[in-house]
């Protein structure tokens, strides 16, 4: 978490999240929700994915930072 103020006073706080989303098989469906949600929200997002051949599942991960300004 990061926050941004001067004086005393907080204007913005971020915090980073991850949204990781695991299953079976590709579901470009919804990736492609997911991806319209965050591009609607004008989110930057970074987008990677892995085979997690001990779980037999697909990760794909989503990287992003929200800011909340107080006040």
């Amino acid at each position: 978490n990061k926050h941004f103020g001067a004086d005393g006073v907080v204007f913005y706080k971020s915090t980073q999240i991850d949204l990781e989303l695991y299953t079976d098989k590709k579901d470009l469906k919804l990736e492609e929700k997911i991806e319209e949600t965050l591009d609607r929200e004008k989110i930057y997002y970074e987008k990677s994915e892995v085979w997690i051949e001990s779980e037999r599942l697909y990760e794909v991960l989503y990287e992003f930072t929200m800011e909340v300004k107080n006040g």
